[in-house]
């Protein structure tokens, strides 16, 4: 029955129309909620979208939208794989605390006592880099050239010691004084690094005695769950992974990394999603989580719940505390931001909004804990607030920072019910 049809009973009813709120559950399994995520998708040419929402502490939705491969017809599902970009941050924080907790690692010590190389700024040699800068973006290790350029199609080739070790070690092949560090001591200044989480991922392998993704899927995946949760391609069914794309208007694919190599573009068509291939860089603690809405939301929960998940246990009550409280950084660049350990509280994505924020009523991002991912063909987003246990888990299959994610954010965030 469409609208129109139901507001003609409606009147027929007279004084029967219901006037009650709608709870945020009737809203989401509405055909209104599906139309605003459509037309926020083509707004943006966003091919698929899943999503996962909380609400009061409980999983309330799970719905998938548009298609997970365009070439196929097939759909996006809560159950599709997609790599979640630095969403991954949040893994390796937590299997970092795993080690703080076992007593194997000490957040504000040198790192270089759990490592077979130093890792020093060159210009600030005796300014040791903890742990704690790492999960705070402030060991002023830098992202150079080098690393952007390292992604690959398939698994990683290099192993991730040997990389790092190149990438810090002065007579290291990869080794570059000036491109590798920031011009800052170490405990300074908020520089957002991929690099760094690389040694964390590091860190989990020398004090685990483990490579980093069996790790994570032994020590928290299936923990929660996660049965589908992975880094590595090799062994995964390539259809239950999502294509990722990127869209252009102008017709000049040479700007798209990383596309499919059986791919070829339509002969004089400008407008085209172009398909990435599945890639993959060695620093896979910083950004290639691959799993679904149905099980990052699983993830979320056990950080809304003090660390577990039906009876599953993570990380202690009082270690969530510590992750999620101001590590007081300076130069995150925003007022909108907290950064605690990995995690961030606040507003992330001010400056992806097609419209700014009146600053003397928006109020609702102040309390949420969360962090986002983009990567080739990857938009992610994985949030919550304490103060009602409202949660989202947002995956997108299209690359850069679509306009529909901080509204569609936005508009389940700040859901209070309205009139039927």
């Amino acid at each position: 029955m469409d609208k129109h049809s139901h507001e003609n009973n409606d009147q027929a009813a007279g004084a029967s129309r219901p006037t009650s709120p709608r709870s945020l559950i009737e809203w989401l399994q509405s055909g209104e909620f599906s139309e605003f995520i459509r037309a926020q998708m083509q707004a943006s040419h966003i091919p698929g979208l899943s999503l996962a929402i909380i609400d009061q502490g409980s999983l309330v939705h799970t719905a998938g939208f548009g298609l997970a491969d365009i070439a196929l017809g097939r759909a996006m599902t809560p159950q599709t794989l997609l790599n979640i970009g630095s969403i991954t941050k949040t893994i390796t924080c937590t299997a970092v605390m795993q080690m703080y907790e076992q007593g194997k690692l000490e957040l504000d010590v040198s790192i270089d006592q759990y490592l077979p190389f130093t890792v020093r700024n060159p210009a600030f040699s005796d300014h040791p880099i903890t742990a704690r800068q790492l999960l705070t973006h402030t060991s002023s290790i830098a992202d150079s050239p080098l690393f952007w350029s390292g992604y690959v199609s398939g698994d990683p080739q290099a192993a991730l010691l040997d990389w790092l070790q190149q990438y810090f070690t002065t007579a290291g092949s990869f080794f570059d004084a000036k491109r590798n560090f920031n011009a800052w001591a170490p405990g300074g200044t908020y520089q957002y690094c991929n690099v760094g989480y690389g040694l964390l991922g590091l860190l989990v392998e020398r004090l685990s005695d483990m490579s980093y993704p069996d790790y994570c899927r032994e020590h928290i995946f299936s923990l929660l769950g996660m049965n589908d949760a992975r880094f590595l391609l090799a062994g995964m069914p390539r259809e239950k992974h999502a294509t990722l794309y990127d869209y252009i208007d102008d017709g000049d694919t040479s700007k798209v990394k990383m596309i499919d190599p059986e791919w070829s573009a339509p002969a004089g068509q400008k407008e085209m999603h172009v398909p990435h291939c599945l890639y993959s860089y060695v620093t896979l603690s910083d950004g290639l989580a691959r799993t679904t809405a149905s099980e990052l939301v699983r993830f979320l929960m056990a950080y809304m719940q003090d660390g577990v998940l039906e009876g599953k246990r993570i990380l202690r009550a009082e270690t969530i505390k510590k992750v999620l409280s101001d590590q007081h950084v300076q130069g995150l660049g925003s007022s909108r931001r907290i950064q605690g350990l990995t995690w961030y509280q606040g507003d992330s994505y001010e400056e992806d909004r097609a419209k700014p924020y009146d600053s003397a009523t928006a109020t609702w991002w102040r309390d949420i804990w969360g962090h986002g991912g983009s990567d080739p063909g990857v938009s992610t987003y994985m949030g919550f607030r304490p103060t009602d246990g409202r949660g989202v888990v947002l995956l997108a299959n299209l690359g850069g920072r679509p306009p529909a994610r901080p509204e569609i954010i936005e508009r389940i965030f700040t859901w209070a019910g309205d009139k039927r």
